[in-house]
């Protein structure tokens, strides 16, 4: 049966936990700093004149922005952890559930001599943050709350 390579899986959490981080960061200073509201979802921009007046009303600092851009992280975390349990098995669809049947996350070219990953994708998820945060380098912010 194939399976999913470790290095695969790896640089794959890696990745996501890289985007997470950027995305939330880009959308904070491209709404706080660059008073930039317009959105790629929902299509069709989603905010209103009303809802845009409120956003300018937001003050530039630190520490709203620091908060803003956690809170974004954790809504998507959220999101890619239920992605990740249906792609383990572990979780079902809300739609549609009677016709899932499971999906697998193989590698594309297998290497029959590559370790297997271990864990399951959604449990090595957020354990594969403080990895990020080791190889993502020292910035003046970040998402969790320890001291470094």
């Amino acid at each position: 049966m194939e399976k999913l390579s470790n290095k695969n899986a790896v640089a794959l959490l890696l990745d996501i936990n890289q985007d997470i981080e950027e995305y939330a960061a880009l959308t904070i200073q491209k709404i706080i700093e660059d008073r930039d509201y317009d959105l790629n979802y929902p299509p069709n921009n989603g905010l209103s004149a009303l809802e845009k007046s409120e956003l300018e009303k937001l003050d530039n600092n630190e520490h709203l922005k620091n908060a803003l851009r956690k809170i974004l992280a954790d809504n998507a975390a959220g999101i890619i952890f239920n992605i990740l349990n249906l792609l383990d098995g572990t979780g079902s669809p809300k739609l549609h559930y009677e016709n899932w049947t499971g999906v697998k996350l193989i590698d594309e070219d297998p290497d029959t001599d590559a370790e297997p990953f271990a864990d399951t994708l959604h449990d090595g998820f957020f354990e594969m943050y403080w990895e990020w945060k080791k190889v993502r380098g020292n910035k003046d912010w970040k998402l969790d709350t320890f001291d470094e």
